[in-house]
């Protein structure tokens, strides 16, 4: 399938019933663009994103465990891939970590967060592994949030396949630049389609605001919110398009020389 429909969610998920709020942005979005076929949630959209131990603890959960299974069940009824963030308990460690799921329900993948800021240390462990997922829409690659900005990590996703990197986040004031300019860079460094969502609430701790978005190969913006306030974004994704981009004037990823690099970083 080379032409299909993206939808990132944006809200305040910071909430006591996060899964039925989910639920009801999927019944939305369905209803309203019956075509699409993937829809992402922000960073740890399934248990809330505060930065508190026992918040933390509390929501942890293995990667298979009751959120997995509610959105499962949508996925199937819809035939919809979903994306969502959510408090991994694993191997007596705590992960910020991404769920991939099959529109046939299926747990295809998860991510967890390689580059935690110095907010989350305390409460995470880092991943150190890269995901991608190859599926009938293309191939996925998975980060989350602050992983944006590392060049490093979206150049290693696409050189592994990725035709869209997914990152779900949890961007705060007054970052609101840097977290759009790092979204296109990453983009139209590699040539991929990039998504992302936030947040949308303020709170005493850390504020958000939104601006969620879909950006194309070349690193423009083909959708996104412009209001601070519960919405979902569409897109078109066209996996033609971004060959054929790649043919012309970003060919960025045929021209480099990555013989000399190598050298560089060796001294030799």
């Amino acid at each position: 399938m080379t032409k299909w429909k993206l939808a990132v969610v944006q809200d305040d998920f910071n909430v006591s019933d996060n899964l039925h709020l989910m639920e009801s942005h999927i019944n939305r979005c369905m209803q309203e663009n019956p075509e699409t076929k993937f829809i992402l949630f922000p960073e740890a959209a399934a248990g809330g994103y505060i930065f508190s131990e026992d918040h933390v603890r509390n929501k942890a959960e293995s990667a298979d465990g009751p959120s997995f299974r509610f959105l499962s069940g949508l996925a199937k009824k819809f035939e919809l891939y979903i994306g969502y963030g959510f408090i991994e308990k694993k191997d007596g460690k705590i992960f910020n970590s991404l769920n991939l799921i099959s529109h046939e329900g299926e747990l295809l993948a998860t991510y967890q967060k390689m580059h935690l800021t110095p907010l989350e240390k305390h409460l995470f462990s880092a991943g150190d592994k890269l995901v991608t997922v190859k599926t009938e829409l293309g191939t996925f690659g998975l980060m989350i949030c602050w992983d944006m900005a590392f060049p490093e990590l979206a150049r290693l996703l696409e050189q592994q396949g990725a035709d869209v990197i997914l990152a779900p986040s949890a961007w705060e004031r007054p970052y609101e630049g840097s977290y759009c300019r790092m979204a296109a860079a990453r983009a139209m460094d590699n040539t991929v389609y990039l998504a992302t969502c936030n947040y949308t609430d303020d709170d005493e701790d850390i504020q958000f605001f939104g601006r969620s978005a879909v950006y194309g190969p070349d690193g423009e913006r083909l959708s996104g919110s412009q209001i601070e306030e519960s919405s979902v974004v569409t897109a078109e994704i066209d996996l033609a398009k971004r060959q054929e981009l790649k043919g012309k004037f970003y060919s960025m990823r045929s021209d480099e020389r990555i013989d000399l690099y190598e050298i560089q970083w060796r001294g030799d």
